[in-house]
């Protein structure tokens, strides 16, 4: 037999075993599949592509990859990020209609019911809720499948039904159990989104309790929302932007319970404190606030708080709606009423004449797509199981046909199976060994490649920073020498006379240049240790209030003219005592005052007034921490390690040799300790300077 017959044989016997796996699909390929299909779906959602979302969900329910419910599944998940609600609830009751062949399919029910679970709660609907909510909570506890996230948001929507129905003590159990599953979330998962989520859930458990009016039961939640709030701050991977918001919506909560109960005084500073968050000047934080000012009776302000109206509604992405003018501009019509400002009320009653009209247009509209959506959907649902059926009925045939072959070529196949296979492991492995070859080259190339162009990009730094520094040592050096040079002449000048004043004038600034030079040697000197790994000699039992203080006087910031100097110590640093070398620690935050004077004005302007603060505090019981803050211009985010590299100088207007910062982070860390710019501090710098407490 010919090596053509051979090589058709194998390919026949090669396609025979393809279609076989494919037709014969296992429980564990179908799983597979689906959760590759599921991938796929996901990454089109993480880049805001839902129209996307929903082509794949159809072309994978069609070809068998995923099953109707979880395809169900992600469309309504698609209309739901795109705020489309109606869909949303339409999509995810088909997803609960349909059979749980797999524990994959039951996880998509859970995910499935609790989201329609919440776009009936927002919608009012409490008792359909809960008879989405509950059956899904009985399904997790029965298969014991399902995330902790999933179970805690069931039940805090079943908590929030629940109380609005009136079952207060059901209400109180829920919010419990689901506190209790936010818990184990966050102690079962090592990064800080189990926090995170917690905080989320129960700020909705407060608001609840304030929507209901239940003031007290909101209060004791607002403080465990605090309460949580506080512990994701020390989260090392934490994310600081929810930090602001969520504070400010815990304290406005905060303010409209202690109004509802009569505790004015408390609702005030709760209110207070509100306002000292930046989401406070957020157009959706002011329209927050409208929650406090109305209920407060401070119509005038809840007016004026209105006008960022339109603004918020960009913010959240909405439009002019009927629900939107019932929720938002009925409410600002009556702040500006009951504040007297019958220009501006009628002003507003007019504006929503105007566009009522076109917001009952466009509900018509919307309502119409939705109808053609759906109408387009069931058609399409119609295809799928058309085409699903023609291809189990292909599929079938193609088996027939299949197995008829595996029964015309075995024997030919078995007969020179042994030798293809040996003829293909060898090429097999020659091929592998090439590629392993070429790939060992190309990683050794590429890695040569980027030493090359790192070592070039380091020597050309090296040598710009270089170049700038003579020159600005040059000139730090030059100035002061001329300023003695001057002085020496007239003070040599022979029948030069002059008064006590000038004298006393004279004498200064020559004690003054001279101190600058020794000054600069000094620093120059300690910069030949900064490249040193040897850890400095810790021999001194000081308190940290005595470094503060001693790096204060030694600085000469409390006698700068144009700079509000504040030393605060925390209660419990005042006592702290640190085992370190007093004069290193001193010099270091030194170095640190003279940065944040130097900085507090624009280069080549006039002095302007600034604020400087040095804080001590104790971090933990090893660590404490002295944080130097300035309101000077400061650093750039991308900037915030190169100024602490050799000779580094953002802006050439300003004075200096671009060292001081290199020297103070290498005695904090030779120290023990560290200095770091703190990038998320406005306006100006923020320095943060730690020394252990003793040498361990």
């Amino acid at each position: 037999m010919s090596k053509s017959i051979y090589a058709y044989i194998f390919t026949c016997i090669t396609l025979i075993i393809g279609l076989i796996s494919f037709s014969c699909d296992n429980k564990q390929t179908m799983e597979s599949k689906a959760n590759k299909a599921d991938s796929i779906i996901f990454n089109a959602g993480i880049v805001k592509d839902y129209t996307q979302m929903r082509a794949l969900a159809d072309s994978f329910e069609m070809s068998g990859d995923i099953t109707p419910l979880n395809a169900n599944r992600w469309r309504g998940a698609s209309y739901y990020r795109e705020g489309n609600n109606t869909m949303a609830e339409i999509c995810f009751r088909k997803a609960l209609e349909s059979k749980i062949t797999s524990e994959q399919d039951l996880v998509s029910y859970i995910k499935s019911a609790r989201r329609l679970s919440e776009i009936l709660l927002v919608k009012g609907d409490y008792e359909g809720s809960l008879s989405i909510a509950i059956p899904a909570v009985e399904k997790m506890d029965n298969a014991g499948i399902g995330s902790d996230i999933d179970y805690a948001i069931l039940l805090n929507t079943i908590g929030c039904c629940q109380l609005n129905l009136g079952q207060d003590e059901e209400a109180k159990e829920s919010f419990i159990t689901a506190r209790e599953r936010y818990v184990s979330r966050w102690e079962s998962d090592s990064t800080s989104r189990g926090f995170q989520e917690a905080v989320v859930g129960t700020v909705y458990t407060s608001m609840a309790y304030i929507n209901t009016r239940k003031y007290n039961d909101a209060i004791y939640w607002i403080d465990r929302s605090a309460m949580l709030l506080n512990e994701y701050r020390k989260r090392p991977d934490a994310r600081k932007e929810y930090f602001d918001e969520y504070q400010g919506r815990i304290e406005i909560m905060r303010a409209v319970a202690h109004e509802g109960l009569g505790d004015e005084e408390e609702a005030t500073e709760a209110y207070d404190a509100f306002l000292k968050t930046n989401y406070s000047k957020t157009p959706a934080g002011r329209i927050n606030a409208t929650d406090y000012l109305i209920v407060a009776r401070r119509y005038g302000e809840a007016a004026y708080n209105f006008r960022y109206l339109e603004q918020a509604f960009q913010q959240w992405g909405m439009g002019l709606s009927l629900d939107n003018i019932q929720l938002y501009l009925l409410p600002k019509y009556n702040a500006n009423t009951q504040a007297g400002r019958i220009d501006s009320a009628q002003a507003m009653s007019a504006y929503i004449l105007s566009i009522l009209d076109s917001a009952i247009t466009d509900q018509k509209d919307n309502t119409a797509a939705e109808l053609a959506t759906i109408y387009n959907t069931n058609l399409k649902d119609a295809q799928i199981v058309q085409q699903q059926a023609d291809m189990q009925r292909s599929r079938w045939i193609s088996t027939m046909f299949i197995l008829a072959l595996v029964v015309i070529f075995f024997i030919i196949y078995s007969l020179h199976r042994r030798r293809a296979q040996m003829r293909l492991a060898a090429a097999n492995k020659k091929l592998e060994e090439t590629n392993t070859q070429l790939s060992t080259l190309n990683s050794q190339l590429y890695s040569l490649n980027s030493q090359l162009v790192t070592a070039n990009a380091r020597a050309e730094e090296s040598s710009k920073m270089k170049t700038n520094f003579i020159h600005q040592i040059s000139h730090e050096i030059r100035t002061p020498l001329n300023i003695l040079s001057g002085f020496t002449q007239i003070i040599t000048t022979p029948g030069m006379e002059l008064d006590d004043a000038t004298r006393t004038d004279i004498n200064n600034q020559i004690n003054d240049n001279t101190n600058r030079i020794t000054g600069l040697v000094n620093k120059m000197l300690e910069l030949s240790d900064t490249t040193s790994q040897a850890v400095i000699e810790r021999n001194d039992d000081v308190p940290a209030i005595q470094i503060a203080a001693q790096a204060a006087d030694d600085s000469g910031i409390n006698n700068a003219a144009n700079i509000t100097f504040d030393l605060q110590i925390a209660p419990e640093a005042e006592t702290a005592m640190l085992h370190t070398n007093l004069a290193q620690a001193t010099r270091a935050l030194v170095l640190l005052l003279d940065n944040a004077m130097k900085f507090i004005s624009e280069p080549n302007a006039p002095a302007s007034e600034g604020t400087v603060r040095l804080i001590v505090s104790q971090i933990d019981e090893q660590t404490v921490c002295f944080n130097v803050e300035d309101t000077g211009i400061g650093v750039p985010v991308k900037e915030a390690e190169h100024i602490f590299d050799e000779f580094v100088q953002l802006d050439d207007y300003y004075d200096g040799t671009g060292i001081g910062l290199t020297v103070a982070r290498s005695i904090a860390r030779r120290l023990g300790g560290d200095i770091t710019l703190d990038t998320a501090f406005t306006p100006g710098a923020r320095f943060v300077f730690t020394l252990p407490l003793t040498n361990s």
